[in-house]
Protein backbone atom coordinates (compact mmCIF):
# COMPACT_ATOMS: atom_id res chain seq x y z
CA UNK A 1 0.00 0.00 0.00
CA UNK A 2 1.29 3.47 -0.88
CA UNK A 3 2.19 5.58 2.13
CA UNK A 4 0.60 8.97 2.76
CA UNK A 5 2.81 11.91 3.78
CA UNK A 6 1.38 15.17 5.08
CA UNK A 7 3.35 18.40 5.44
CA UNK A 8 2.11 21.18 7.70
CA UNK A 9 3.71 23.74 5.39
CA UNK A 10 3.97 24.19 1.64
CA UNK A 11 7.04 22.33 0.46
CA UNK A 12 9.69 23.40 -2.04
CA UNK A 13 9.13 21.67 -5.36
CA UNK A 14 12.35 19.71 -4.94
CA UNK A 15 11.08 18.20 -1.69
CA UNK A 16 7.71 17.29 -3.20
CA UNK A 17 9.32 15.56 -6.15
CA UNK A 18 11.66 13.66 -3.86
CA UNK A 19 8.84 12.40 -1.65
CA UNK A 20 6.36 11.67 -4.43
CA UNK A 21 8.49 8.81 -5.66
CA UNK A 22 7.67 6.91 -2.47
CA UNK A 23 4.37 8.29 -1.15
CA UNK A 24 1.32 10.39 -1.83
CA UNK A 25 2.17 13.90 -0.63
CA UNK A 26 -0.34 16.42 0.76
CA UNK A 27 0.20 19.94 2.03
CA UNK A 28 -2.14 20.70 4.91
CA UNK A 29 -2.40 24.49 4.34
CA UNK A 30 -4.25 23.70 1.11
CA UNK A 31 -7.09 21.91 2.93
CA UNK A 32 -10.31 22.98 4.60
CA UNK A 33 -10.92 21.61 8.11
CA UNK A 34 -13.30 18.82 6.94
CA UNK A 35 -10.76 17.83 4.29
CA UNK A 36 -8.00 17.94 6.93
CA UNK A 37 -9.85 15.62 9.32
CA UNK A 38 -10.53 13.15 6.51
CA UNK A 39 -6.90 13.16 5.31
CA UNK A 40 -5.39 12.81 8.78
CA UNK A 41 -7.08 9.44 9.12
CA UNK A 42 -4.91 8.18 6.25
CA UNK A 43 -1.60 9.84 7.12
CA UNK A 44 1.39 7.59 7.81
CA UNK A 45 4.12 10.25 8.00
CA UNK A 46 4.00 13.85 9.19
CA UNK A 47 6.49 16.58 8.26
CA UNK A 48 6.20 19.55 10.60
CA UNK A 49 7.78 22.20 12.74
CA UNK A 50 5.11 20.95 15.16
CA UNK A 51 4.79 24.37 16.76
CA UNK A 52 2.58 27.18 15.56
CA UNK A 53 2.17 25.46 12.20
CA UNK A 54 0.30 22.47 13.60
CA UNK A 55 -1.30 21.73 16.97
CA UNK A 56 -0.11 18.16 17.37
CA UNK A 57 -1.88 17.73 20.71
CA UNK A 58 -5.21 18.55 19.07
CA UNK A 59 -4.85 16.62 15.82
CA UNK A 60 -2.83 13.52 16.62
CA UNK A 61 -5.92 11.68 17.88
CA UNK A 62 -7.28 11.93 14.33
CA UNK A 63 -4.20 10.08 12.99
CA UNK A 64 -4.63 6.36 13.81
CA UNK A 65 -2.23 5.30 11.04
CA UNK A 66 0.60 7.65 11.97
CA UNK A 67 3.97 5.87 11.97
CA UNK A 68 6.55 8.63 11.94
CA UNK A 69 7.06 12.33 12.59
CA UNK A 70 9.93 14.13 10.88
CA UNK A 71 10.52 17.64 12.21
CA UNK A 72 11.89 20.53 10.21
CA UNK A 73 13.54 21.79 13.39
CA UNK A 74 16.76 20.47 14.89
CA UNK A 75 15.49 20.89 18.44
CA UNK A 76 12.60 18.72 19.58
CA UNK A 77 12.16 19.83 23.19
CA UNK A 78 8.88 21.53 22.27
CA UNK A 79 7.06 18.37 21.15
CA UNK A 80 4.03 17.24 23.21
CA UNK A 81 5.46 13.79 23.94
CA UNK A 82 2.60 12.79 26.24
CA UNK A 83 0.18 13.18 23.29
CA UNK A 84 2.24 11.23 20.74
CA UNK A 85 1.53 7.46 20.75
CA UNK A 86 4.52 5.43 21.88
CA UNK A 87 4.73 3.45 18.64
CA UNK A 88 5.29 6.59 16.53
CA UNK A 89 8.92 7.14 15.59
CA UNK A 90 10.24 10.71 15.79
CA UNK A 91 13.17 12.05 13.79
CA UNK A 92 14.73 15.47 14.28
CA UNK A 93 16.46 17.59 11.65
CA UNK A 94 19.75 17.72 13.55
CA UNK A 95 22.59 19.04 11.43
CA UNK A 96 20.41 21.04 9.06
CA UNK A 97 21.45 24.37 10.58
CA UNK A 98 25.04 23.65 11.59
CA UNK A 99 26.85 26.08 9.29
CA UNK A 100 24.65 29.20 9.68
CA UNK A 101 24.26 28.75 13.44
CA UNK A 102 28.01 28.26 13.89
CA UNK A 103 28.65 31.38 11.80
CA UNK A 104 26.24 33.32 13.98
CA UNK A 105 27.95 32.01 17.12
CA UNK A 106 31.24 33.33 15.81
CA UNK A 107 29.69 36.68 14.96
CA UNK A 108 28.64 36.97 18.59
CA UNK A 109 32.02 35.76 19.88
CA UNK A 110 33.88 38.34 17.79
CA UNK A 111 31.47 41.10 18.77
CA UNK A 112 32.09 40.45 22.45
CA UNK A 113 35.82 39.78 22.07
CA UNK A 114 36.47 43.08 20.31
CA UNK A 115 33.92 45.06 22.29
CA UNK A 116 32.03 46.24 19.22
CA UNK A 117 28.78 46.02 21.16
CA UNK A 118 29.91 49.23 22.88
CA UNK A 119 28.90 52.70 21.73
CA UNK A 120 31.63 54.37 23.76
CA UNK A 121 33.60 56.87 21.71
CA UNK A 122 35.98 57.70 24.52
CA UNK A 123 39.08 55.68 23.66
CA UNK A 124 40.45 55.47 27.18
CA UNK A 125 37.11 54.44 28.67
CA UNK A 126 36.56 51.90 25.91
CA UNK A 127 39.97 50.29 26.32
CA UNK A 128 39.76 50.09 30.11
CA UNK A 129 36.14 49.08 30.67
CA UNK A 130 36.10 45.31 31.40
CA UNK A 131 32.72 45.00 29.63
CA UNK A 132 34.13 46.28 26.32
CA UNK A 133 37.94 46.21 26.19
CA UNK A 134 39.23 44.22 23.18
CA UNK A 135 40.56 40.71 23.74
CA UNK A 136 42.62 38.37 21.59
CA UNK A 137 41.15 35.03 20.56
CA UNK A 138 44.06 33.39 18.76
CA UNK A 139 45.63 30.60 20.79
CA UNK A 140 43.01 30.68 23.54
CA UNK A 141 40.91 27.81 24.89
CA UNK A 142 37.51 27.21 23.28
CA UNK A 143 35.05 25.07 25.24
CA UNK A 144 32.04 23.81 23.30
CA UNK A 145 29.12 22.19 25.08
CA UNK A 146 27.82 19.75 22.47
CA UNK A 147 30.03 18.12 19.84
CA UNK A 148 27.34 17.49 17.19
CA UNK A 149 26.82 19.40 13.95
CA UNK A 150 26.76 22.94 15.35
CA UNK A 151 29.35 22.32 18.04
CA UNK A 152 31.68 20.60 15.60
CA UNK A 153 31.45 23.49 13.13
CA UNK A 154 32.10 26.01 15.91
CA UNK A 155 35.20 24.02 16.89
CA UNK A 156 36.37 23.72 13.28
CA UNK A 157 36.29 27.49 12.82
CA UNK A 158 38.00 28.06 16.16
CA UNK A 159 40.80 25.65 15.35
CA UNK A 160 41.41 26.59 11.71
CA UNK A 161 40.82 30.34 11.92
CA UNK A 162 42.15 31.14 15.40
CA UNK A 163 44.42 28.21 16.28
CA UNK A 164 42.42 27.65 19.45
CA UNK A 165 42.71 24.65 21.74
CA UNK A 166 39.29 23.05 21.44
CA UNK A 167 37.63 21.26 24.36
CA UNK A 168 34.33 19.46 23.90
CA UNK A 169 31.64 18.30 26.28
CA UNK A 170 29.19 15.55 25.34
CA UNK A 171 27.31 12.81 27.11
CA UNK A 172 29.85 10.02 26.63
CA UNK A 173 33.17 11.86 26.47
CA UNK A 174 33.82 10.26 23.07
CA UNK A 175 36.34 12.18 20.95
CA UNK A 176 34.90 14.11 18.01
CA UNK A 177 36.43 15.74 14.93
CA UNK A 178 38.04 19.17 15.44
CA UNK A 179 38.30 18.72 19.19
CA UNK A 180 41.66 18.36 20.94
CA UNK A 181 39.95 16.78 23.92
CA UNK A 182 36.42 15.76 24.86
CA UNK A 183 35.00 15.16 28.33
CA UNK A 184 31.70 13.69 29.53
CA UNK A 185 29.16 16.14 30.84
CA UNK A 186 29.82 14.83 34.36
CA UNK A 187 33.25 16.54 34.17
CA UNK A 188 31.90 19.94 33.09
CA UNK A 189 32.78 21.77 36.30
CA UNK A 190 36.35 20.56 36.05
CA UNK A 191 36.93 22.16 32.63
CA UNK A 192 34.99 25.41 33.07
CA UNK A 193 37.97 27.24 34.67
CA UNK A 194 39.95 26.66 31.44
CA UNK A 195 37.37 28.22 29.08
CA UNK A 196 38.40 31.56 27.60
CA UNK A 197 35.43 31.19 25.26
CA UNK A 198 32.46 28.88 25.81
CA UNK A 199 29.75 28.09 23.27
CA UNK A 200 26.56 26.30 24.31
CA UNK A 201 25.33 24.00 21.51
CA UNK A 202 23.56 21.24 23.43
CA UNK A 203 19.99 20.10 22.89
CA UNK A 204 17.56 21.01 25.66
CA UNK A 205 16.61 17.78 27.42
CA UNK A 206 15.61 16.86 30.94
CA UNK A 207 19.34 16.38 31.59
CA UNK A 208 20.53 19.76 30.29
CA UNK A 209 17.72 22.03 31.52
CA UNK A 210 19.27 24.39 34.05
CA UNK A 211 22.72 22.89 33.48
CA UNK A 212 24.47 26.22 33.94
CA UNK A 213 23.68 28.10 37.11
CA UNK A 214 25.53 30.45 39.42
CA UNK A 215 27.98 27.78 40.58
CA UNK A 216 29.01 26.83 37.05
CA UNK A 217 29.17 30.39 35.71
CA UNK A 218 31.38 31.46 38.59
CA UNK A 219 33.88 28.76 37.68
CA UNK A 220 34.60 30.52 34.37
CA UNK A 221 37.67 32.77 34.12
CA UNK A 222 37.20 36.42 34.99
CA UNK A 223 37.24 37.55 31.35
CA UNK A 224 35.46 34.60 29.74
CA UNK A 225 33.11 34.99 26.78
CA UNK A 226 29.97 32.82 26.67
CA UNK A 227 27.66 32.39 23.66
CA UNK A 228 24.41 30.41 23.67
CA UNK A 229 22.99 29.17 20.35
CA UNK A 230 21.16 26.17 21.84
CA UNK A 231 18.16 26.88 24.10
CA UNK A 232 17.69 29.58 26.71
CA UNK A 233 16.60 27.23 29.46
CA UNK A 234 19.96 25.44 29.56
CA UNK A 235 21.09 28.52 31.52
CA UNK A 236 19.33 29.63 34.70
CA UNK A 237 18.23 33.15 33.87
CA UNK A 238 18.27 34.71 37.34
CA UNK A 239 21.64 33.14 38.12
CA UNK A 240 23.03 34.52 34.87
CA UNK A 241 21.74 37.99 35.66
CA UNK A 242 23.24 37.92 39.15
CA UNK A 243 26.64 36.73 37.91
CA UNK A 244 26.84 39.25 35.05
CA UNK A 245 25.83 42.05 37.40
CA UNK A 246 28.69 41.21 39.77
CA UNK A 247 31.27 40.28 37.12
CA UNK A 248 31.42 43.02 34.50
CA UNK A 249 34.32 41.29 32.73
CA UNK A 250 32.31 38.15 31.99
CA UNK A 251 30.50 38.64 28.69
CA UNK A 252 27.44 36.72 27.51
CA UNK A 253 25.64 36.67 24.17
CA UNK A 254 22.59 34.66 23.19
CA UNK A 255 20.42 34.01 20.16
CA UNK A 256 17.95 32.01 22.26
CA UNK A 257 15.76 33.05 25.16
CA UNK A 258 13.70 31.55 27.94
CA UNK A 259 10.33 29.84 27.80
CA UNK A 260 7.90 30.93 30.50
CA UNK A 261 5.26 28.37 29.58
CA UNK A 262 3.88 29.70 26.31
CA UNK A 263 6.93 29.54 24.05
CA UNK A 264 10.19 31.44 23.85
CA UNK A 265 9.97 35.04 25.03
CA UNK A 266 12.32 37.72 23.68
CA UNK A 267 11.74 39.80 26.82
CA UNK A 268 13.73 38.38 29.74
CA UNK A 269 12.11 38.65 33.15
CA UNK A 270 15.38 39.95 34.55
CA UNK A 271 17.24 43.10 33.50
CA UNK A 272 19.65 41.26 31.23
CA UNK A 273 18.98 43.50 28.23
CA UNK A 274 20.20 46.52 30.22
CA UNK A 275 23.58 45.03 31.18
CA UNK A 276 26.68 46.22 29.31
CA UNK A 277 28.15 42.70 29.20
CA UNK A 278 25.06 41.05 27.68
CA UNK A 279 23.87 41.09 24.07
CA UNK A 280 21.09 39.19 22.35
CA UNK A 281 19.74 38.52 18.88
CA UNK A 282 16.11 37.44 18.36
CA UNK A 283 16.59 33.74 17.45
CA UNK A 284 17.72 34.44 13.90
CA UNK A 285 20.78 32.18 13.58
CA UNK A 286 19.09 29.30 11.76
CA UNK A 287 15.73 28.77 10.10
CA UNK A 288 14.59 32.39 10.32
CA UNK A 289 16.53 32.98 7.09
CA UNK A 290 14.45 31.85 4.05
CA UNK A 291 17.25 30.19 2.08
CA UNK A 292 18.47 28.31 5.14
CA UNK A 293 14.92 27.24 6.04
CA UNK A 294 14.37 25.99 2.49
CA UNK A 295 17.53 23.86 2.59
CA UNK A 296 16.54 22.50 6.01
CA UNK A 297 13.08 21.53 4.74
CA UNK A 298 14.65 19.66 1.82
CA UNK A 299 17.02 17.90 4.24
CA UNK A 300 14.07 16.82 6.41
CA UNK A 301 12.24 15.49 3.36
CA UNK A 302 15.36 13.60 2.30
CA UNK A 303 15.60 11.96 5.71
CA UNK A 304 11.93 10.95 5.54
CA UNK A 305 12.61 9.37 2.14
CA UNK A 306 15.25 7.20 3.82
CA UNK A 307 12.60 6.06 6.28
CA UNK A 308 10.11 5.32 3.51
CA UNK A 309 12.75 3.32 1.63
CA UNK A 310 13.71 1.40 4.77
CA UNK A 311 17.29 2.64 4.54
CA UNK A 312 17.68 3.85 8.12
CA UNK A 313 16.68 7.45 8.72
CA UNK A 314 19.02 9.61 10.81
CA UNK A 315 18.50 11.40 14.13
CA UNK A 316 15.85 9.22 15.76
CA UNK A 317 14.70 10.88 18.96
CA UNK A 318 15.05 9.06 22.26
CA UNK A 319 11.89 10.00 24.15
CA UNK A 320 13.49 9.16 27.49
CA UNK A 321 15.70 12.25 27.08
CA UNK A 322 12.61 14.43 27.26
CA UNK A 323 10.05 12.66 29.47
Amino acid sequence: MVKVVASTIRLPEEAKVMLSGYAKVYELPNLSEPELVKLLGEVNALLCWCGNDFDLTRWVRHMPNLEVIQTFSAGVDHLPYSSIPGNVKIYSNAGAYSVPVAEHAWALILTLAKGTHSRLMDRGHYLNDPAYSPRQLTGRNLLVLGTGGIGGEVARIGKLAFNMHTIGINRSGRLAQYFDEVHPISELRGVLPRADVMVIALPLTKYTRGLLGETELNLLPENAIVVNVARGDIVKEEDLYNVLTRRRGLRFATDVFWDYGSGESLSPRTGLLNLPNFIGTPHIAGGAQPDIARNAIIMAASNLVKYLKGEGALNEVNRSDYV
